[in-house]
């Protein structure tokens, strides 16, 4: 055949020929005229690799977009689009979503401490009045003591700088454990169809409520609910399985880590029981 000829079918005697033009002609076979129609146009490679490939969340265009829009333009849909922003996620850009990650939750968390400490200064006078009033009281145990110094500790300046100055390495080191247990549950229930990428993705993109760190007081559980369920939808769409796969690869951790938790809490009320002496 020659270079650029198409194959042509006669309507008329069904005899199959070939030529080397689109239009109309008539059939070498028996005569009668036809329209050969255009040959359709050749993909470029080029146009594949756009269309498999996809284009990439704001925050992985932020050096076309700039940093503020970006990062505002990737909150935006992660709040009112979460769909859309998974399934433009890279799956090769895992070092600009734990940026986003690191970056979101370290500074939302650093504002929510300063905006919350005002906050809690009566809180902090009152739990020093309760241990000065205890330290003459031998019915209360050397453990409620430490305890209740630890919180005093723990809600002073300097620990709470401490912990704003840590909370990038904190954030860093989560967010690989709950991609890592996310992605092996996912793994023992066949849902983690397209690699761990896709996994830090929905896990990385689903801090986008952290912002709500700021916010004092009920912020932080809010946004720590949200981050959950959206994890769910990333997982749903980034590895495109179904919702109930997700869920299920997103809650058995934290199904698990209640049972954990409420296991260690009866455990301590066990033990001030018996260290204030009650039966």
């Amino acid at each position: 055949m020659l270079e650029g000829a198409v194959l042509a079918r006669c309507p008329s005697c069904r005899n199959t020929f070939s030529t080397d033009r689109p239009g109309r002609q008539d059939c070498p076979v028996c005569g009668k005229p036809l329209v050969v129609p255009e040959p359709p146009a050749a993909v470029p490679a080029a146009g594949l690799d756009a269309v498999s490939e996809p284009a990439g969340t704001p925050w992985e265009r932020r050096a076309q977009l700039g940093f503020f829009t970006a990062w505002l333009q990737t909150l935006q849909q992660a709040v009112l689009e979460p769909g859309k922003l998974f399934a433009s996620a890279r799956l090769d850009k895992g070092a600009a979503q734990l940026g986003f990650a690191v970056l979101n939750t370290s500074v939302f968390w650093a504002l929510g401490q300063i905006l919350e400490r005002p906050l809690l200064i009566g809180q902090r006078e009152q739990l020093r009045q309760l241990l000065e009033g205890m330290s003459d009281n031998p019915d209360v145990g050397p453990v409620v003591r430490r305890i209740l110094e630890a919180q005093l500790q723990a809600s002073s300046q300097s620990w709470v700088v401490a912990l704003t100055l840590l909370t990038p390495v904190f954030t860093f080191v989560l967010l690989y454990v709950n991609a890592a247990v996310t992605h092996g549950i996912a793994l023992l229930l066949g849902q983690a169809k397209r690699g761990f990428p896709a996994t830090f993705a929905a896990c990385a993109y689903a801090c986008a409520p952290l912002v709500l760190l700021a916010v004092p007081a009920c912020g932080s559980i809010v946004g720590l609910i949200w981050l959950v369920a959206l994890t769910a939808v990333g997982m749903k769409v980034t590895h495109r399985i179904s919702a109930a796969g997700a869920a299920a690869s997103v809650l058995v951790p934290y199904f698990v880590l209640c049972c954990l938790m409420f296991a260690a809490l009866g455990t301590l009320t066990l033990a001030l029981r018996r260290a204030v002496g009650e039966p």
